[in-house]
């Protein structure tokens, strides 16, 4: 078992690729354009189909998504996510978390340079 990070619709925990089905949305490249990522092409992969992007740490999540661009994310109603998993993989660059064997911890918020737990 293995903690990983993403952002994610505190709702649906769609992405911003894709939502919680698999189906591209690309929000990211549209209504998000004002993300770091928003140029980053995830397109489809047979490979990949069930699993989720995530990072192995919150200082990589960071990478993809600044604490300004998670901040205006959160006005959306998406949040820093956490998860356990136990099949996970990588593939172009990042990690994959399998969906069906992958668990939701938690979400947080930024609040000034901290981040508040907010329960599912």
């Amino acid at each position: 078992m293995k903690v990983f990070w993403r952002i994610a619709h505190k709702n649906d925990m769609g992405g911003l690729w894709y939502d919680s089905q698999g189906n591209f949305t690309g929000l990211i490249h549209d209504r998000y354009s004002f993300c770091k990522s928003s140029g980053m092409q995830m397109p489809f992969n047979k490979g990949t189909v069930g699993f989720l992007s995530a990072t192995d740490s919150l200082e990589k999540l960071y990478d993809w998504f600044p604490q300004a661009d998670i901040r205006k994310l959160e006005e959306f109603g998406y949040r820093i996510t956490t998860y356990m998993s136990e099949n996970y993989k990588q593939a172009d660059g990042h990690w994959l978390i399998d969906q069906k064997k992958s668990w939701t911890m938690c979400h947080y918020l930024l609040e000034d340079t901290q981040m508040k737990f907010e329960p599912l």
